[in-house]
């Protein structure tokens, strides 16, 4: 695939990446059963053949893809679903009290040295391994789903928590100044919810609550009035969100309404859901190609 064919596809949201994952239609606000989005498609799209060449999220994903499938009833599904949770666990790095999934790829958006780690692998690998958990009773799984979350909880070196004067925010690209990448934050608090419920973890209710509270009073900062930011990063220009992630963000809110009941994920769900027309489109493209070409200043 060529260069300019790669810049295209993400421009569009298209091709291995951008696979359909629309809302859970198993998931349950009170319970750890179907993940709130559906990571089915994970598991048909090409990357799927060659699950050891996943970067760590994607791998978390194709896990649950797995596991939404088992819940559907497929017989073979739960097996895949085991072995894709046991290339994860082969991946995890021991860094003390916590288990990582490094990222070795230099980050020229936000400006992050490798290796580094992300609230979004951290928290979707707890929420693999809390499934495996309850679908096979192992502490050892259950061990794994709390030292996945460690990074959440702590300030210490290796953490995605960034501190801001409304509160703690997530980081899926721990960068100076904090980028605040909404999708993956909203990914992680879903993470520390699922450990706080199938494991009675009080760390992480506390964290939920607090982080929940930071993000309601910076989600206003994400809406530019025709579109949704991506993150909060200083560019010289907004880090928009390509299509895919504005509608991502669009159910990603209606989820955090059904955990908080906070009227305001509500309100800001419908509202940019009313974004998306083609005028606002067309407008996202020419907006995104100047982006790029900035080389993001």
């Amino acid at each position: 695939m060529g260069r300019l064919t790669r810049h295209l596809n993400s421009v569009l949201t298209r091709g291995p990446g951008y696979e359909h994952t629309p809302r859970g239609p198993r998931f349950d606000p009170a319970s750890v059963h179907g993940y709130p989005i559906d990571f089915t498609a994970k598991t048909t799209s090409p990357t799927a053949a060659s699950p050891r060449d996943l970067l760590p999220a994607a791998l978390a994903q194709l896990a649950l893809g797995w596991y939404e499938r088992h819940l559907a009833g497929e017989e073979a599904a739960a097996d895949r679903f085991r072995a894709t949770c046991d290339l994860l666990a082969d991946r995890a790095v021991d860094d003390g009290a916590a288990l990582v999934w490094l990222y070795h790829l230099e980050d020229r958006k936000y400006h992050v040295p490798p290796p580094t780690i992300s609230c979004l692998s951290q928290a979707q690998a707890a929420s693999v391994f809390l499934r495996r958990h309850l679908l096979d009773g192992r502490q050892e799984d259950a061990d794994r789903a709390r030292r996945a979350a460690r990074p959440l909880l702590d300030d210490g070196e290796r953490t995605v928590v960034a501190r801001l004067d409304e509160g703690a925010a997530l980081e899926e690209a721990p960068s100076t100044p904090p980028s605040l990448i909404l999708n993956g934050w909203m990914y992680a608090l879903w993470g520390l919810r699922e450990l706080s419920l199938a494991l009675d973890d009080a760390g992480a209710e506390e964290r939920y609550a607090e982080s929940v509270a930071c993000l309601l009073r910076v989600l206003p900062r994400y809406d530019v009035g025709w579109w949704s930011r991506y993150s909060l990063y200083p560019h010289r220009l907004p880090d928009l969100a390509k299509l895919f992630y504005h509608r991502l963000h669009v159910d990603q809110l209606g989820v955090m309404h059904d955990l908080t009941g906070e009227e305001l994920f509500r309100a800001v769900a419908v509202r940019w859901r009313g974004y998306d027309t083609t005028v606002h489109r067309v407008r996202l493209t020419a907006q995104k190609a100047r982006f790029v070409a900035s080389g993001y200043r």
